[in-house]
């Protein structure tokens, strides 16, 4: 006798037994109570979830009522034949012979002729005593268009004996015409609690014994369908291990050992890159496939971070006893931001690896970045000073390494004083230029040994060295690539001069409020206090940067004369009588978005420019 896989052996007889699909369970019992049935209906959703099961129960439902023991009695039920009859109408169709249940396979039954076949069956009457003829047409969306087309007469008036029931994966690929004459029911992805349950029905009628970490492990397999997560057990019982373990799992499907990815976790909790690489190299040895090392990682991750954000007593939580125990003690060396980026590492890691020449250098280099992602993480993380100073920006920590070195003590930051918003101002030439923030009196100096705590010193930064850094920055954020092409002026305490080049008429019209509020914030992540910023539209503003200091030990850059000269030159401006410098001309065309984009491209460099002559005649 040949061996039936459980998948089918188990295959749901009663609209009960369809797991996971309950509402839509009712839904068809109740239609035939009230004989209410539609005439064609659309069951759609991912495979192994059991459309085509329903299909064939709902057809048995229609034709043979009292061989289902859930479903209700029909008004009409004197109608139908008596139940021995009714047993082997119900026999032959759950074995796919019956004459009134017919089943198509849509992608080897897709041409327009088969189409045709069955409109001309259709209209003959049910035999053997049926009280309907039941199309099921399995992977609907295979059938061609002319197909589809010669359906739509017939699904939309079907002989009053017919009924449709169309099961598809891929509902868009279902024509709106087609869609629009059905009954559309969605079948959802099963959850993983209600895959073990059934996968532990299973164990009991096979005899056999697996620990709940194997059927947890199988339930995520199956992705949400049941007949993957069969398929899997079926796999492991032909292994003929009891009881079956983790171990006997991992072996058969080529996944890492558990212990191995948690070493490896630990090993990038530590920051350990030699220890890291050790472990990695150690699961290749294993057998273990690149992508599944990949795919064992996001999964121990996403783990440890619903630990971390929800509790272990979460029911997000899908672990239970010692592997959680464990679980949640590898959690408490990590932060969820930190989990968020190392499983985002991961993910593109794993797209990396598709299509890379040298897949295993790229897995240790990606494997090295994790256990380094405290200390490559994003630039602006580590600028970013909170207002209890419990940790300090790069520029900060310079200015106290040089405050320490001259004998005085760092920076502090005063936690009872109030941290105002951001102040944003534009002016132009019609505008007066606003007063520059006054920076505190600095402390006087005193004898060794005497008490400053109460006197907090004001960082001041080197101008160039903020300017290069917020620059950096900005490149990084879509947002704020329009940056890159303004001109610092000066800056004094936690007041910032910036202006528009002549002729970059159309840049000072994108800065607006809202994008001068975002050059704040970016200059408060760099600074780690409130900035004021201000940007100057004209030429003639640009004259003042004497106000400003650009750095507390170094005195401001001088201007290029030409910066300061008369009012800006438009570029399509033909009656200009003031022709820009060569220098300032240069300046222009390099903050032209196309020219900028070029150079970043090609890493060049602008030797010189000049404007073409127009020898057009008007």
């Amino acid at each position: 006798m040949s061996y039936t896989v459980l998948a089918r052996r188990y295959r749901s007889t009663m609209f009960g037994q369809v797991v996971g699909q309950e509402p839509i369970a009712q839904t068809l019992r109740n239609a035939i109570a009230q004989d209410k049935v539609a005439h064609a209906f659309l069951f759609t959703g991912t495979r192994g979830v059991g459309k085509t099961s329903m299909a064939r129960i709902f057809a048995r439902a229609l034709n043979a009522p009292d061989t289902v023991e859930d479903c209700p009695e029909p008004p009409n039920h004197d109608e139908f034949p008596d139940e021995g009859v009714q047993q082997r109408m119900a026999e032959a169709i759950m074995r796919g012979e019956d004459l009134n249940v017919i089943e198509i396979d849509g992608a080897s039954n897709n041409s327009v002729d088969q189409a045709r076949q069955l409109i001309a069956n259709a209209g003959l009457s049910p035999t053997d005593n049926g009280r309907y003829k039941v199309y099921i047409i399995d992977e609907v969306h295979m059938l061609s268009g002319a197909a589809f087309n010669a359906l739509l007469k017939t699904m939309e008036e079907p002989p009053p004996h017919v009924k449709f029931i169309l099961c598809t994966t891929e509902s868009h690929k279902v024509p709106q015409t087609i869609q629009s004459r059905c009954q559309r029911f969605d079948f959802r992805n099963i959850p993983a609690r209600v895959i073990m349950e059934q996968l532990r029905h299973v164990l009991e009628g096979e005899g056999a014994q697996a620990e709940d970490a194997v059927l947890h492990r199988l339930a995520q397999l199956g992705n949400g369908s049941m007949r993957d997560a069969l398929s899997l057990l079926d796999r492991l019982i032909s292994t003929g291990e009891q009881p079956m373990t983790m171990n006997v799992l991992n072996r058969m499907l080529g996944l890492p050992p558990q212990e191995g990815v948690a070493a490896l976790i630990g090993a990038l909790a530590d920051g350990n890159v030699a220890d890291a690489l050790k472990q990695t190299a150690a699961l290749l040895e294993h057998g273990v496939a690149m992508d599944q090392i990949i795919e064992s990682l996001i999964d121990r991750l996403h783990q440890l971070m619903r630990i971390v954000t929800c509790g272990r007593d979460s029911e997000l939580v899908e672990l239970s006893g010692e592997a959680l125990d464990a679980a949640e003690a590898q959690a408490q060396r990590f932060d969820a931001q930190g989990l968020v980026h190392m499983i985002a590492l991961c993910e593109s890691l794993e797209r990396m690896l598709k299509s890379s020449a040298n897949p295993r250098a790229l897995l240790d280099a990606g494997v090295a970045r994790l256990a380094l992602s405290e200390k490559l993480a994003d630039i602006t993380a580590l600028l970013v000073a909170p207002a209890g100073g419990v940790k300090k920006n790069a520029l900060a920590r310079q200015g106290d390494n040089a405050a320490q070195a001259a004998g005085r003590p760092a920076a502090t930051r005063s936690p009872a004083t109030s941290t105002p918003s951001p102040a944003i101002e534009r002016t132009t030439a019609d505008s007066p230029p606003p007063q520059a923030a006054v920076a505190p009196p600095r402390p006087s100096p005193s004898a060794p040994g005497s008490s400053r705590a109460s006197t907090p010193v004001v960082q001041e930064f080197d101008a160039d060295q903020l300017w290069q850094t917020v620059q950096q920055l900005a490149a990084k954020r879509a947002s704020l690539v329009w940056v890159k092409q303004l001109t610092l002026l000066g800056v004094e305490d936690s007041f910032v001069k910036v202006a528009t080049l002549p002729g970059q008429n159309d840049l000072a019209r994108f800065i607006t409020d809202q994008r001068c509020k975002q050059l704040a914030k970016l200059l408060e992540s760099v600074t780690g206090r409130p900035m004021r910023v201000n940007v100057v539209h004209d030429a003639a503003e640009q004259q003042k940067p004497t106000a400003l200091k650009p750095a507390a030990h170094e005195p401001a850059p001088p201007l290029e004369p030409a910066a300061a000269a008369g009012p800006p030159t438009h570029i399509n401006d033909q009656q200009t009588q003031h022709q820009p410098s060569r220098s300032v001309e240069s300046r222009r065309v390099m903050a032209l978005p196309l020219v900028s984009a070029v150079m970043d491209v090609f890493d060049a460099s602008l030797v010189g420019a000049r404007q073409a002559k127009d020898n057009t005649e008007p």
